[in-house]
Formats: C-alpha cells, structure tokens, sequence
C-alpha cells in the first residue's frame, strides 16, 4: 500500500470513528422542559386528612409523573413506589403552561417544579396532597468491579465488544463514559452497515454481571416499542423496556422474557440511570442429560425481582421457538439493538 492509499485510509478511518463519536441521537438531545423537571416520582403524605380516615390511618404517599406523548402525561398514586401496592388513583393529565394539571372530580392535582400539590380521596374521604420530586436511583450505581472481574465497558473504548457478524461496534461512544445504540433501523441505507446488536468478544458460563443504563423519553412511543433494548445470558433475555409506570409484565423492565414477570415494576422515569445486577447459572448437562436447567437473579435498582428463578425454556417472541434445547457451551454476552437509542455505563462481569 502506497503513502497516499495509506493517508486516505487512515483519514477515512479517523472520519468513520467520529461519526460515532460523542454524538447523542435526537431523543436525547431534544427533551421537553416539562420533562426534565416535572415528570418522575414524587413522596410525602396526605394531609389534613379526615379523623380515622385511610389516609390519616396510612399517610404515606407516593406518585408517578409518566410521558404519554407532548404535553400528555397520566398521574397513578399509590402508598409505596417499590411495592406493588393498591393503587389510590390513575388517570390522564395535561401540560398547561409551566403546570401539569389533573382534574377528575375530588382529584384536584397540579404538579410544577415546587412539587406535586392539591387534593385527592379515598374511600370517599377528601384529603390535601403535598408531595415532592424526588430521584429513588439505585443503591448499585457506581459499583466498582470487585478483584478478578473483567471490566467490559469503562466509557473509553468498544475493545471488549462486537457486533454478531464480526464487524467492529457502530454503536455511538459518548462524552461522560457511556455507549448509546446507534440502531440498525435509523441505518437502513448505511454501507458498510451500522448498529445491530453487541455482543461479548469473550464467552460466559456462571457469572456475576453489573450494569447501568437508561432510556430515553421518546413521547408518543408505547409498549414494546418505547426504550427496548435486551440483556441475554447464553440466550437467556433479562428484559429492558420503559416500564415506567406500567403494570410490570412478562415483556417489561425487570421481567425474563415471556418467561417470569419481576415480583415488582422497580422501573425508574426515562432519563434516569438504573441498575441491573444478576447473578446467572448455566445449564448443567451429564452425557445427553440436562441435569439442572439455567437460574438467574436478577436485582433492579438493588431490588430483586427474580429470584434464583429457573429458566424453563429459551428467549424467543414465537412458541414454538422456545422448545430450542439449553445451550451446553459457553456464550458471550449479548446487548440487543430493537431500535430504541438505550444508553449504558460501567459493565462489569466476574465468573464464578
């Protein structure tokens, strides 16, 4: 190869590695006011709640401030954020001006920067609401990889991953030591081609795996479709999807896939970096034999919500795709691209 080939290589190189470089997608980057500062959870109590009333018996109270689309959100109170607990009231608020405003009979509600305020019922008892925001986050955030891990992800470098067919990651390394999807579908025309899922350059049994990442808002997105992302152990999917304020089912954040719903939907708002620690067990098989299936725990934000489950039959959307027998080899690592822009930091695993 000739000076000139060479210099042009390597310009083009340099050129191809900045364009995923530091850039974050649009939905991240265009995010509604009323979104950064008033959508989330919020804590307090009811007060001047009638004598003996529930809520005078049971003051506590918490709220979920959730997205539906630009300027729709939809309001549920309950009494515990990480439990699934009766839910007081559900229903749809509107962004009017610098307030999100709800109003459905005795619920008087209007949520701004200074909090969550008005007045709700339960049983048919009137009592005063006055909660904050507050950002309930993760006890693991930050966890360091404990002596003997493989650190797989730091912020610096794709070194660790690739994509399933080989190719280098194109996937969007950003400022601040995190990676984002670059998706495959927002690429469609893109050749060489970009996005696609990730996975590991090495290959896991028995592990101990730590992982932050988060969504974005994405207004107007819902279900599968709003912040889908999966992380699979030996095929096995530990699911990731904007659960927030959702029902916590058996295709949502939290859950193994169209296996076990979480004991609890411990999603947090979009925007918002979380948690997955797991601890993961593969199948063990003797000749022919599968002599104990794979189990996995699986903490969400320091909640557990599965655990030492047994993982009857392998990840897929149809039927008759889940009678694929156990896998019997080590396997890497897998991060799915399903087109949502999801976000992750300081991935770390250690085998056991």
């Amino acid at each position: 190869m000739n000076n000139r080939i060479t210099t042009c290589f390597l310009i083009f190189s340099l050129l191809s590695l900045s364009a995923f470089a530091g850039k974050s997608g649009p939905e991240w980057t265009n995010v509604a006011e009323a979104d950064k500062v008033l959508m989330g959870d919020y804590e307090g109590e009811w007060r001047s709640a009638p004598d003996k009333s529930y809520q005078d018996i049971n003051p506590r109270l918490c709220a979920q401030v959730i997205n539906v689309d630009e300027g729709e959100y939809y309001l549920k109170f309950t009494q515990d954020h990480n439990l699934r607990a009766e839910i007081y009231y559900e229903g749809p608020a509107t962004l009017k001006g610098d307030a999100i405003v709800l109003k459905d009979g005795d619920w008087n509600v209007r949520v701004t920067k200074n909090g969550l305020t008005g007045k709700g019922s339960v049983g048919g008892k009137v009592a005063e609401i006055d909660l904050k925001r507050v950002v309930l986050g993760s006890p693991t955030l930050g966890a360091k990889p404990p002596k003997g891990a493989i650190v797989l992800f730091d912020g610096s470098d794709f070194d660790e991953w690739q994509h399933d067919d080989g190719r280098a990651v194109t996937w969007t390394l950003l400022d601040g030591g995190a990676m984002e999807i670059n998706p495959k579908a927002a690429n469609k025309d893109a050749n060489p081609p970009i996005g696609g899922k990730i996975v590991t350059k090495r290959k896991f049994k028995d592990v101990r795996y730590h992982m932050e990442f988060r969504y974005p808002v994405e207004p107007g997105l819902s279900g599968q479709k709003r912040g889908n992302s999966g992380l699979f152990f030996q095929s096995y999917e530990a699911q990731i999807l904007n659960s927030y304020g959702l029902d916590g089912l058996w295709n949502e954040l939290g859950a193994l896939y169209k296996l076990s719903p979480p004991k609890v939907n411990a999603a947090r708002p979009p925007m918002e970096w979380q948690t997955y620690d797991v601890n993961y067990t593969a199948p063990v098989y003797e000749g022919d034999e599968l002599k104990s299936p794979a189990r996995i725990t699986v903490r969400l934000n320091g909640i557990v919500v599965q655990k030492n489950e047994t993982l009857l039959h392998q990840t897929a959307h149809r039927q008759a795709d889940r009678a694929v027998p156990a896998p019997r080899n080590a396997l890497p690592i897998e991060l799915q691209d399903h087109s949502n822009r999801i976000q992750f930091r300081n991935i770390w695993v250690k085998e056991l």
